[in-house]
């Protein structure tokens, strides 16, 4: 399996959405070479990977808003005395 190349500059650079996506850029032709292969047409495999970033997205979102909204709570000392 392909790893993603990890992120070569300082957390938050400008050009970051840049980077990402030049990081993903190879794996993403292997990901369709291997779907197109498999017999889907170019359409069915851009339609497929628009519902697939849509669902990552919506959870990503709730994730973090539960996240915001239910922080982990901090167990303190849970000495008995």
């Amino acid at each position: 399996m392909p790893k993603v190349t990890d992120t070569i500059t300082q957390p938050q650079p400008p050009d970051r959405r840049v980077e990402c996506e030049r990081a993903l850029e190879e794996d993403f032709q292997i990901f369709t070479s291997l779907a197109e292969g498999a017999g889907w047409t170019w359409q069915e495999i851009a339609l497929a990977l628009m519902e697939l970033t849509e669902d990552y997205v919506v959870g990503m979102r709730m994730a973090a808003k539960m996240a915001e909204t239910n922080p982990v709570p901090f167990p303190g000392n849970k000495t008995l005395h």
